[in-house]
């Protein structure tokens, strides 16, 4: 009983304490936007690593989750459904969930795992302290840049992915059940409503902020020695799509909700 008592104080400790200091992170991180002048050829530089040299794999993916939901649409538009109602249900599937959440999932496993990779393998060879001894924020410096890059970046690769599934999906539907584009395009300003692009957009600005702060604290944190960055990019990885799927309720339950 002892000992069980032991191990929940502990890891009450530990857990707080790791709260703790991501919070710190995060809000030194958008302390140091404010900075952000001083560091555009950065932003620059992450902006095309986390958007311009993510849109192909972005596109692909997009191409087959639309084709997926075609699919599965119009395999539901049977009996004395109308076909054209399967536009606005592809037009809403992927604007407010799917499309964000692959998104999100996707650039987790790319742009997170990467951050932590790359800060981690800094802070093992000592690069991180070398910044610190020539007074330079490694907050500022590395991390600040890619959150300001990826504020922008992930919003617009999720209006390239969006256009493309909801394309692939019509075009998987015309397959399926012959759904014209004029029936299709019907759906669509049936069931179009500006507010679900506006929640979709806040979906992907902040699986943004999430994804590069994950790989940034476990990128920063990680232990010495190879073994400890391939942990560090692991935990990276699971900690962006936990938080994805939770600001995904978040932003839902606030924008029909509250």
């Amino acid at each position: 009983m002892k000992k069980f008592i032991e191990n929940i104080g502990f890891y009450s400790i530990r857990i707080f304490t790791n709260i703790g200091i991501f919070s710190i992170l995060t809000f030194n991180t958008f302390r140091a936007i404010l900075k952000a002048p001083v560091y555009i050829p950065q932003i620059v530089e992450q902006f095309i690593y986390i958007g311009r040299r993510s849109l192909v794999l972005v596109l692909v993916i997009s191409v087959f989750v639309g084709l997926a939901i075609g699919v599965e649409v119009g395999f539901q538009m049977t009996g004395f459904t109308p076909h054209w109602m399967a536009g606005g249900l592809i037009l809403r599937t992927i604007l407010i969930d799917i499309g964000p959440l692959t998104l999100g999932l996707v650039l987790s496993g790319r742009i997170s795992a990467g951050i932590a990779s790359e800060l981690g393998t800094m802070k093992v060879t000592e690069q991180i302290d070398a910044l610190r001894s020539f007074a330079i924020d490694p907050v500022e410096y590395l991390i600040s840049p890619r959150l300001i890059a990826a504020m922008f970046a992930v919003p617009t690769l999720l209006i390239f992915s969006n256009f493309t599934s909801i394309f692939f999906g019509y075009y998987s539907c015309h397959m399926t059940i012959s759904l014209s584009w004029s029936a299709f395009v019907k759906g669509l300003r049936f069931s179009f409503d500006f507010k679900d692009v506006i929640i979709s957009l806040i979906k992907a600005f902040t699986f943004g902020i999430a994804i590069v702060i994950s790989g940034a604290y476990y990128g920063l944190n990680s232990q010495r020695g190879a073994k400890g960055v391939g942990k560090a990019t692991t935990q990276a990885v699971v900690l962006a799509s936990i938080m994805v799927f939770i600001l995904s309720y978040v932003v839902s339950l606030v924008m029909f909700y509250i």
